[in-house]
C-alpha cells in the first residue's frame, strides 16, 4: 500500500467534478466531493520542521506532496460534514496558537500538532511528533470533545481505511 496508490484509486472513482455518491451508516446516501490542493515542495516541508521542531511523518509528507491538504467527502459542498486534512500553513497556525493559548497547553501535549478535523463533529486528528521521532508508527491521536484516543496506526493506514469506510469515523466502531 502507498499514499500514491490510495489517492490514485480514489481519484479513479471520482467523476469530472471530483464528486462521488456514497452510502454511510443507517442507509444515508450522500453526494460528496473530494477537494484537493496544489502539492507542496520538500523545501516547504523542511521549513515546517525547522520552524516548529515537529517531525512530520513520512506518510503525511507523501500526502502533502500530492495535495497540500484536502477536504474529503464534503457533503454537497455545504461544509456540513467532511474531514479536512490541513495544509501545511494551517498546521503551522495551530502550532503557533498552541504556544499562545494556555487552554491548548493544558489540554494537549507539546509534542502533538493538529493535522485535521472532522467538520460537523468537533473531532480533531493530531500527530505525536515524539513518536514519529522515535520511529513509532502509532503516532495518530483522535480527540473528540476532550476524549483522547490513541490510534494504533500511521497516517497511510488511517487514510486508506477512511476512504474504504467512505468518510465514516470507523475508528469509533
Amino acid at each position: 500500500m502507498s499514499i500514491e496508490l490510495v489517492l490514485k484509486s480514489l481519484n479513479k472513482r471520482l467523476d469530472r467534478e471530483n464528486r462521488i455518491t456514497l452510502q454511510r451508516e443507517n442507509g444515508e446516501i450522500l453526494n460528496v466531493t473530494c477537494d484537493w490542493n496544489s502539492p507542496i515542495s520538500d523545501h516547504e516541508l523542511q521549513e515546517f520542521s525547522l520552524k516548529t521542531h515537529h517531525v512530520l511523518p513520512k506518510e503525511l509528507c507523501l500526502f502533502l506532496k500530492q495535495s497540500n491538504g484536502a477536504k474529503l467527502f464534503n457533503n454537497d459542498g455545504l461544509g456540513l460534514d467532511f474531514f479536512e486534512i490541513f495544509n501545511l500553513s494551517e498546521m503551522l497556525n495551530y502550532v503557533n496558537e498552541y504556544y499562545a493559548n494556555i487552554y491548548y497547553q493544558s489540554a494537549y501535549d507539546k509534542n502533538w500538532f493538529m493535522i485535521g478535523n472532522y467538520r460537523g463533529y468537533g473531532d480533531y486528528l493530531f500527530v505525536d511528533s515524539q513518536k514519529v521521532t522515535n520511529g513509532e508508527d502509532d503516532y495518530l491521536i483522535f480527540v473528540h470533545e476532550g476524549d483522547i484516543q490513541r490510534l494504533t496506526m500511521n497516517f497511510e493506514t488511517w487514510l486508506d481505511r477512511f476512504i474504504v469506510a467512505q468518510g465514516a469515523r470507523y475508528w469509533l466502531w
